[in-house]
């Protein structure tokens, strides 16, 4: 009886669920980071070597050993990894970013640590500033510098201030910054070269010690319509190490501060007028308007031909009564695009003379054929997604896809070849069962920019969209053409570029635009910087707009060596439009290289701050000396179901055995 009361009793705490409660005090010993600096301004050290550097580590990690100590590794430089075998670290990491460290002891507050080792010799180029860590960190830091207190020597340009843009004949400043690290009293050498290699500017300036910036000025005058290129060199010192960021390329885009157009008419006809209405309207253009008939054709070629212009525009020209006078001077006109540097512009008209005037389209390489008597009919037709890049900001996106919106053109030839290619694009077509037409082709040939529009009727796109929400595509698409032909831009609405043309690894770049309208009334809203290399896709970056500067900009770090792509897209309702492109090069020199010395004080500061020890390189055994054991105490309360217990179910099975066996021997079973 009594076993079974037991058992019974035993059953009964199961049934109401009854649980042991347990409270208590356990301690654990918490674990030290030692984070190592994997940066390349460690290697360039004298003191120490890559070797003693790693052989130095092991060592501190074995006497931390030593003292029972739980110790977790990690390397960082412009990432942070865990480092399992310090013998296999490698110095190259571009740029040093202590906010990772800091980060990696604050997250998670849960892991407590008991403080940390910090291997570095504190030349932050990435991320927040030394002064700022320490009031994240709430555990000791102690530090070991690495390298001496007085930096290498070395001069370098730090950067270059000029416009984007300018006019052509206006006096540019280049603001020069030349920076310089060590113990510097020498005089360097500035100079300012063309694209040409030849010398426009030199200057000599004496460095004023440790970390001293110079700022030098050249005013220069670019006699080059477009993008005109410059090289800023400074002398190197004779003992010093990196010399790849002693000279920087440069480039501006200069515009003319007026535009000679010649629009040479055959025969006048609706075009004239619309087209003549937009020139003189539009920007700072200078017309002189050529009505050249068979008549009037000597006194008025002379002029025409001795005069330069940046656009020849043909309206319905060369016409039959003139066309022979037309093609007797056909060398002469070519040689004048050429020596002139002007663009032409081919707009049909109903008069035009085939004959004639395809002689002139094959100096631009398009060869045309007569269309049949019954082929000049009115033909649908549509912009093609060449077109969209070429004018990414146009306000005709939305036309873009309405090809039924499209006034009908008149086809005036059809063209059987064109050299199509890096400089000659098809940008809108017209529509047929069997084939597509070229309507507009742009292109540049030997420096000779064109643009051919293959319809006699362009003035429909005024009259016909007159009063609709499209009534601004003639004005759009004539302006970009033409601003395209003036070589206002190679895109036609901004001119985006680089701070420098070359970095090094890690360095801050700087991507500035502008509009290349004189009124600048183009506003980017949102947009996004892509970078490639070798057409594999980097990473993108913001594009923002600088109010007080008036500027589009993005910044973010030269990734890895070699020449980096870079495209400028706007958001536009859920699409992307690209506006811009370039390039820059990246070196193989890394940013890391320009300071090679020991932050002494700054490291020390961080040190004093979170109640930690600072220790040179030379004193690294000592640091081991102020690592400690520490432990934490924590209550804790424990509970444990008895109907879960294997130790208490296993207690009922015992004494139902015991009686069992009881019964067993008196008789009872």
């Amino acid at each position: 009886m009594i076993f079974r009361g037991l058992v019974l009793l035993l059953l009964l705490l199961i049934l109401f669920d009854f649980n042991i409660e347990k409270k208590g005090i356990k301690t654990k010993n918490l674990p030290w980071r030692i984070y190592v600096d994997k940066s390349l301004s460690i290697k360039y050290h004298k003191q120490p070597s890559s070797n003693a550097y790693k052989k130095g580590i092991q060592k501190l990690l074995a006497q931390l050993s030593e003292k029972g100590l739980s110790v977790e590794a990690y390397s960082f430089g412009s990432k942070l990894d865990t480092l399992t075998n310090i013998l296999d670290l490698k110095l190259d990491a571009n740029s040093t970013n202590f906010g990772l460290v800091a980060d990696h002891i604050k997250k998670d507050y849960k892991n407590k640590i008991a403080g940390a080792i910090i291997l570095t010799d504190g030349q932050i180029n990435q991320g927040p500033i030394l002064e700022n860590i320490g009031d994240l960190i709430s555990v000791p830091i102690h530090i070991v510098g690495i390298g001496e207190i007085t930096p290498m020597r070395d001069v370098f340009v730090q950067s270059v201030d000029l416009p984007p843009k300018s006019v052509k004949g206006d006096k540019i400043n280049i603001d020069v910054l030349i920076s310089s690290l060590g113990v510097v009293k020498e005089r360097i050498n500035i100079t300012l070269f063309n694209d040409v290699n030849k010398l426009i500017g030199s200057k000599i300036i004496k460095m004023s010690g440790t970390e001293s910036v110079e700022n030098i000025r050249f005013q220069i005058v670019p006699d080059k319509i477009g993008e005109n290129n410059y090289l800023v060199k400074c002398s190197a010192l004779p003992d010093e190490i990196n010399i790849q960021n002693n000279q920087q390329k440069l480039a501006i885009h200069v515009m003319k501060d007026q535009y000679n157009i010649a629009l040479v008419t055959g025969s006048p006809s609706f075009n004239t007028k619309v087209i003549k209405s937009h020139l003189l309207k539009n920007g700072n253009n200078f017309l002189d308007h050529y009505i050249i008939d068979e008549k009037n054709f000597s006194s008025k070629i002379k002029k025409f031909l001795e005069k330069k212009y940046e656009v020849i525009i043909f309206d319905n020209n060369p016409v039959l009564s003139s066309s022979d006078k037309w093609s007797s001077i056909l060398r002469v006109f070519a040689k004048k695009l050429i020596s002139h540097n002007s663009s032409f512009f081919i707009i049909p008209g109903p008069e035009t003379d085939f004959k004639s005037l395809s002689k002139y389209l094959k100096i631009v390489n398009i060869d045309v054929k007569q269309l049949p008597l019954n082929g000049k009919v009115k033909m649908d037709w549509q912009f093609l997604d060449s077109w969209r890049n070429f004018s990414s900001l146009a306000k005709d996106s939305d036309f873009l896809q309405k090809v039924h919106s499209y006034p009908p053109q008149i086809q005036a030839y059809n063209i059987s070849d064109i050299v199509e290619g890096k400089k000659t694009n098809v940008y809108a077509n017209y529509i047929k069962d069997e084939e597509q037409s070229p309507l507009l082709i742009i292109g540049e040939k030997k420096l000779v920019r064109f643009a051919f529009w293959n319809s006699i009727d362009i003035s429909s796109l005024k009259y016909m969209l007159s009063g609709s929400d499209f009534s601004f595509v003639f004005e759009s698409t004539i302006k970009k053409i033409t601003n395209w032909l003036m070589k206002k831009s190679d895109d036609g609405e901004f001119i985006f570029r680089t701070d420098k043309n070359s970095y090094q690894q890690g360095e801050e770049v700087t991507l500035t635009g502008v509009s290349s309208e004189s009124n600048n009334k183009l506003i980017i809203a949102d947009g996004l910087v892509e970078l490639y290399q070798e057409n594999n896709f980097i990473g993108s970056k913001n594009l923002f707009f600088d109010l007080i500067e008036n500027k589009y900009k993005s910044k973010f770090w030269a990734p890895k060596p070699g020449e980096i792509y870079y495209k400028v897209l706007i958001n536009k309702g859920f699409e992307n439009f690209e506006v811009s492109n370039g390039s820059f090069m990246v070196k193989a020199s890394h940013i890391e290289m320009n300071k090679i010395v020991l932050n002494n004080t700054k490291l020390i500061n961080l040190a004093t701050l979170t109640d930690g020890k600072f220790k040179k390189w030379s004193n690294i055994s000592e640091i081991s000396d102020s690592i400690n054991q520490v432990e934490e105490s924590e209550s804790y309360i424990s509970y444990f179901l008895l109907r879960t217990n294997y130790l208490f179910m296993f207690l009922i099975f015992v004494i139902l055995s015991l009686e069992w066996l009881y019964r067993k021997k008196i008789g009872l079973i």
